[in-house]
């Protein structure tokens, strides 16, 4: 537990443009919402897990916006696999309010949550990446609702997705009960908003390390095979960076393929649902983004249909309309 709130905001900051320093997390905010713990409970105890590599450029801006969130029973930690850059440097700058933190060599994200995960002894947990950050009063509304909904063992959070770039407007939103529903024909759940209890984490190891990108996918369809309890809200807890380098930026067609598998391990059909999305559907996707006019619209979004009132009937109108992988 966090006895003593961080009082971060005069540590030195560098590297960062001047505007930049007078919005969150690089100035703390005071987030319109209650600190009072809940009528009849203590605030649960939440765990959070940076895994981070050669992420220096983005790194503090992540450990900031988790220790100015004030929460009073937090337990942060931070894997690192071992950068090379100035990662380490920023890591001791915060360590004393850190739980514990590493920088070693891993076999990839999914290890190093892993090994985060072994850690952890919070009644809530997640992890955030170190280009994402946790928005003001995101973990006492995530507090709020697993106190309201004692029943609940997932809390599904709403995120903000903002291009570096500038070249698209943020986005924000995407999940949707029904599309909770959908998993793993689906993805919109936004990974940083999506906080759960960590006896859901009852396999060893927590996260299937053959999966480089599509690992938290895999945990939500791992969550809904044990008929795990969500709850979905409407609040934005999180903002997503799509740098251009990242991952999520660069994966392309191996997160398609990572998530096509998570398919199949989970849903037994005799002929998976995902062979007629990946010769049929997917290329007419990739088609339509390739031709963003509207002759290629023309073309590919009547076949598109044709596809769904075929395999609707024997695979489900919503499951086939929505399955969307496409990276």
């Amino acid at each position: 537990m966090m006895t003593k709130l961080p009082d971060i905001e005069n540590l030195p900051i560098t590297n960062i443009p001047s505007p930049d320093k007078d919005h969150w997390p690089w100035k703390r905010i005071r987030p319109s919402v209650q600190k009072q713990a809940p009528v009849g409970n203590d605030w649960p105890k939440i765990s959070i897990i940076t895994p981070n590599y050669n992420g220096a450029d983005h790194l503090e801006k992540a450990i900031r916006s988790v220790l100015l969130q004030e929460y009073p029973n937090l337990e942060f930690i931070i894997v690192d696999g071992g950068s090379t850059d100035r990662s380490v440097e920023i890591i001791k700058k915060y360590e004393k309010w850190l739980s514990w933190w590493v920088s070693e060599k891993d076999n990839g994200q999914a290890n190093a949550l892993n090994k985060g995960f072994g850690h952890c002894t919070g009644d809530i947990v997640n992890w955030l990446c170190s280009d994402d950050v946790l928005l003001p009063g995101a973990l006492y509304a995530i507090a709020r609702h697993f106190t309201s909904n004692p029943g609940v063992d997932i809390v599904a959070g709403q995120g903000r997705v903002t291009f570096t770039s500038g070249n698209r407007p943020d986005s924000i939103g995407g999940t949707t009960w029904e599309a909770i529903e959908l998993i793993p024909a689906n993805n919109s759940v936004c990974q940083p908003s999506c906080f759960y209890k960590r006896s859901l984490l009852d396999r060893v190891p927590p996260l299937d390390e053959s999966y480089h990108y599509a690992m938290d996918f895999e945990l939500w369809a791992y969550f809904r095979s044990r008929n795990a309890r969500w709850l979905v809200v409407d609040d934005v807890l999180c903002q997503a960076l799509m740098t251009g380098e990242n991952k999520c930026s660069t994966g392309g067609a191996a997160i398609t393929e990572e998530q096509i598998r998570v398919y199949r391990t989970y849903v037994k059909e005799l002929i998976p649902l995902t062979f007629w999305y990946r010769f049929v559907r997917l290329p007419l996707a990739r088609f339509r983004l390739r031709h963003p006019g509207r002759l290629a619209y023309l073309i590919a979004r009547p076949l598109e249909i044709l596809v769904v009132l075929l395999l609707g009937p024997f695979y489900g109108f919503a499951r086939v309309r929505n399955m969307n992988y496409l990276m």
